[in-house]
């Protein structure tokens, strides 16, 4: 077995590094038909973001349940167990259907068709240390969760629009 020198390690190092760097800012986009067809392990190499455009709310829901009988859902799983980062973009239409505490319980971000960034809260009440820090974009929360005065005010006054699923 060779011994490699310092320098050879060192670049050895920095190249893995570089690498890793470079999966970590790749985004793999896909619609939920491909994703129910499975991926290449080579997407989970390249790629640290998985970014699913416009599923249905079937797998959304199927998402939400974990259930792995779906099979794009499966893959999705799949991804997330190698530390893929999950992105769902949503139609708008669908947002007052989505299972907000269900789909809380998973590492995943969401947005709507137009880009505008989702934010899930399953936390029975909501307060104002909930919402100070977030951004302009749509807060969604569980049916049966209270928002304070405070925090309904800090929503409105940061143009988030709030929505609470039937």
């Amino acid at each position: 077995m060779a011994i490699l020198s310092p320098n050879q390690t060192e670049q050895i190092v920095n190249q893995i590094v570089v690498l890793l760097q470079q999966r970590e800012r790749a985004v793999f986009a896909t619609r939920q038909s491909d994703l129910a067809k499975g991926l290449s392990s080579s997407v989970y190499v390249r790629h640290a973001n998985l970014h699913i455009q416009q599923p249905d709310l079937g797998f959304i829901q199927s998402l939400a349940a974990m259930d792995q009988t779906h099979p794009a859902v499966a893959t999705a799983l799949d991804a997330m167990s190698y530390g893929v980062h999950l992105h769902l973009s949503v139609h708008q239409k669908l947002l007052t259907a989505l299972p907000v505490s269900e789909l809380s319980r998973l590492s995943l971000t969401l947005s709507d068709h137009l880009g505008q960034a989702i934010w899930l809260c399953a936390k029975s009440v909501i307060g104002y240390t909930d919402v100070i820090s977030l951004k302009p974009g749509i807060f969604m929360i569980a049916p049966r969760s209270l928002l304070t005065p405070l925090a309904s005010d800090v929503l409105t006054q940061r143009h988030i629009q709030w929505i609470r699923p039937e």
